[in-house]
Formats: structure tokens, C-alpha cells, sequence
């Protein structure tokens, strides 16, 4: 399998791979302030609910190394942490991410010692993401006892760009793929068009099939490509299994119910948010007008136009057939713990 590694911790560097500017340019970019990495999540330089644990943890780290000599080290860390909290609501890792952060905090107060804790905690979620990828895309792919034809529609990018494994959804399709004829069908994803962009790059790299359609395609397409699944991921995921993912997936979800096709959440249990009963309960992040007025600096709208850029959407539990984790398969309605 092609897997990247779409962000890397070095001794006072965070190497990423810059997301926006794929496929046209595979560019590395080397971070040392806390802020830019900030701004990279603000901007979906990074991106992924699994990776934004990662990435939030590198901002955190970079923010600890610049006020490791400073006599106020714990406020203004956790100043940062409040900032890094602030740039991207929706995902539950991210959060989960710096809750973890804060303990160490609260444990110690020495410079050093937190920096120390901070580059271990990395490496060990670096190491869990893997492992529960792998995991997921076992368990995903146990779903499908036969091992003909498989048509599989996805949305955004789900992959190892979201990941640092093999991915969620796209590591079930990526698991699938070496015993299985897989032919997968990718929404374009609008308004940032991730499922363009970058999932059909990584399906390439992978060497996949692939077809790429646009969003509104997406019931035809199950109508006359015998779709026998629709793979999506999750950044949060409610105690009785409502999932917040990408907008678009609740109209995937609403599709798949009325042509009879299984449709699969998949994320680790660490996006389950057991905080909140709901899916009325998420915070869903709204984004700049630009995203949908402006294609690659193009305008294709009128100048001033009312915009509404919801970057999510909530499906219920009661369009999903199943939620695929790292610790196994559950049908809800569930009752995460």
C-alpha cells in the first residue's frame, strides 16, 4: 500500500505535507511557530479528524519549545492550548488531543520534563493511529464475504493524508482491494473538492480504479452503477451513534436508504464523543463565503452574494448500517460508553 506521512515531528520542526496545494504540487513545508501551525489547521493545510490530533499535539510542542525559558512557561502554554482549541471545532480528536496535553500539564510544571511528555505523547498516538487503521480496514472489510466486483462510493478524503495509516473509509477500500475487484466512485466534494483533490490522488498512487463524479451525480450513480456500498468517515460520533462527517454525507446517507445500499461510518473509537447523546449537540464549524464563491480564485458568483458554508453535516444513526472501529463493528443505535 502507498501510505504518507502527511506530518512529521522533528527535534524543533513540524514537517507537513501542504494538503491545498495537492494534486497540482507535492509541497513539504517546515514549521517552527506555533502559530503557523495553527494557521496550517485553520486552512486545512492539515486536515483530518485523526491527523488534527496529531497536528495539535506538534502546535502545542513547537508553542512549549518557545516558552520553555519563560517564567510564566504554564500560562502561556496554556494560552496556546486555548488557541489551538479555537481553530477547528467539529473534530473530537483535536480536543480529546489537548485534553491529554492539559494533564501533563497539570502534572508538571517543568519546561523540559512537559516537552519530553509532549514529543512521547506524539509517538504514541502517531503509533495508535496506525494500528487502529489497520484494524479498521480488517474489520471493514470482514462486511464482505464475497470476493467478486465491488462498487464503492466514498466522499472527501478519508485516506492517509486524514490518517497517518492506511486510513479509515479509504482503509477498508485499500484493505478490500487485495482480495477484491474494487472499483471505487469518489464525490468531488464541494466546496474544497478533498474527494478531487485528494482522494482520487491517493487512489492513483494506490493504484486503485477510480471514478471521479460530482456531488449532485451521486444518486444516479446509484441508481445505474450497482453501488454495493457507501464508505464514509466521521469527526465526531455521538453516544448513540449519530456522526457528524463532511458535508455532503447526509445526502449520501438519505440516497443510500431509499436505493437499499449499506452505508458504513468509519472511524476509531477515539471520534466517538461520549459527551454528548445527540447529533443536535454538534458544534458544526461554518467557513469562509470565498469557498463557495471563488473555484481556484475564479468568482462564479455574484459579488456580495448571501453565502451559507457549513463545513459538516450530522447523519442519524438511523441511516447507517454500521460503525466500523478499530475495536470492531457496531450496528446502531448504539450506546457508546
Amino acid at each position: 500500500m502507498n501510505i504518507i506521512r502527511p506530518i512529521q515531528l522533528f527535534e524543533d520542526t513540524v514537517l507537513i505535507l501542504d494538503q491545498t496545494l495537492l494534486p497540482g504540487e507535492e509541497r513539504w513545508l517546515e514549521i517552527h511557530d506555533y502559530r503557523n501551525m495553527i494557521e496550517a489547521i485553520k486552512s486545512l493545510r492539515v486536515r483530518g479528524a485523526p491527523l488534527l490530533g496529531l497536528a495539535a499535539i506538534t502546535a502545542i510542542y513547537l508553542a512549549a519549545i518557545e516558552f520553555t525559558n519563560d517564567d510564566n512557561f504554564a500560562g502561556r502554554l496554556a494560552k496556546a492550548i486555548q488557541e489551538v482549541e479555537a481553530s477547528r471545532p467539529t473534530a473530537v480528536n483535536l480536543f480529546k488531543a489537548t485534553a491529554r496535553v492539559k494533564a501533563i500539564l497539570n502534572s508538571s510544571a517543568n519546561s523540559e520534563d512537559v516537552i519530553n511528555q509532549l514529543r512521547n505523547l506524539y509517538l504514541s498516538i502517531h503509533r495508535f493511529e496506525e494500528a487502529a487503521c489497520d484494524s479498521m480496514g480488517q474489520n471493514g472489510a470482514s462486511l464482505f464475504q464475497s470476493s467478486g466486483k465491488l462498487n464503492i462510493m466514498t466522499i472527501c478524503n478519508t485516506g492517509s493524508l486524514a490518517t497517518i495509516g492506511i486510513g479509515t473509509a479509504l482503509g477498508v477500500i485499500r484493505t478490500l482491494a487485495q482480495s477484491h475487484d474494487v472499483h471505487v466512485y469518489a464525490t468531488e466534494t464541494r466546496p474544497l473538492l478533498q474527494g478531487a483533490r485528494l482522494t482520487m490522488w491517493e487512489l492513483q498512487k494506490s493504484g486503485i480504479p477510480a471514478t471521479l463524479i460530482t456531488d449532485n451525480m451521486a444518486g444516479w450513480v446509484m441508481k445505474t452503477k450497482g453501488i454495493d456500498a457507501i464508505l464514509t468517515g466521521a469527526d465526531r460520533i455521538t453516544v448513540s451513534g449519530d456522526t457528524a462527517n463532511k458535508i455532503g454525507t447526509l445526502n449520501l446517507a438519505i440516497l443510500a436508504h431509499h436505493y437499499h445500499i449499506p452505508f458504513y461510518v468509519v472511524a476509531p473509537e477515539t471520534t466517538i464523543d461520549t459527551s454528548i447523546s445527540s447529533g443536535d449537540e454538534i458544534r458544526i464549524e461554518e467557513r469562509k463565503p470565498g469557498e463557495i464563491t471563488f473555484i481556484c480564485k475564479q468568482s462564479i458568483a455574484p459579488e456580495g452574494c448571501d453565502v451559507f458554508n457549513p463545513a459538516f453535516d450530522v447523519t442519524p444513526h438511523s441511516l447507517i448500517s454500521g460503525i466500523i472501529t478499530d475495536r470492531g463493528v457496531y450496528k446502531p443505535p448504539c450506546k457508546f460508553e
